[in-house]
């Protein structure tokens, strides 16, 4: 299999997104990784790390199809219980060793996804009830998920951590 100038295409989108982030998070001082989300209800260094998360999971499941195993079975009440019970264990993690985690798990995300071909992309890699998506789709999930927390980051510091201070 070749590797697809679609899955070139999805990985340079993938690795714009993330230093953009990475571009907002890097400068930030103490105060600023402490402000809460008012959104999520985290502080915005445990939003990072949640962000961080929410690549290395959907990993696994692209990972899965690769190997021939069935599409990941999505649940929201496991993901909510996976993201409760993390942020307790947790609480504001520490900024340089959450930055290195992000850097880290976007460099093997990327080199993932620029590895894969056209078929590989167009596998089954996510279900959840009667809806089936493809590793394409998986990519793009991730990449939405990076932007709508990277917008909670952007109106804490914005709002000074207020609540509902968007």
């Amino acid at each position: 299999m070749t590797v697809s100038d679609r899955a070139a295409a999805l990985a340079d989108e993938f690795q714009e997104r993330f230093a953009t982030l990475d571009r907002l998070l890097q400068p930030l001082t103490t105060a600023q990784w402490a402000l809460p989300c008012s959104g999520e209800g985290w502080p915005v260094g445990y939003v990072a790390h949640h962000i961080g998360q929410g690549i290395v999971r959907p990993r696994g499941w692209i990972e899965q199809v690769l190997v021939g195993e069935e599409p990941f079975a999505f649940d929201w009440e496991v993901t909510h219980e996976l993201n409760r019970r993390r942020s307790a264990r947790l609480g504001l993690p520490p900024r340089d060793e959450t930055l290195r985690f992000l850097k880290v798990t976007a460099e093997h995300f990327g080199a993932l996804v620029r590895s894969l071909s056209d078929e590989q992309l167009d596998r089954i890699g996510f279900a959840q009830r009667d809806a089936r998506r493809d590793v394409a789709w998986v990519v793009k999930l991730v990449m939405r998920h990076i932007d709508e927390h990277r917008a909670g980051i952007l109106g804490a510091i914005a709002g000074g951590g207020q609540r509902g201070g968007h």
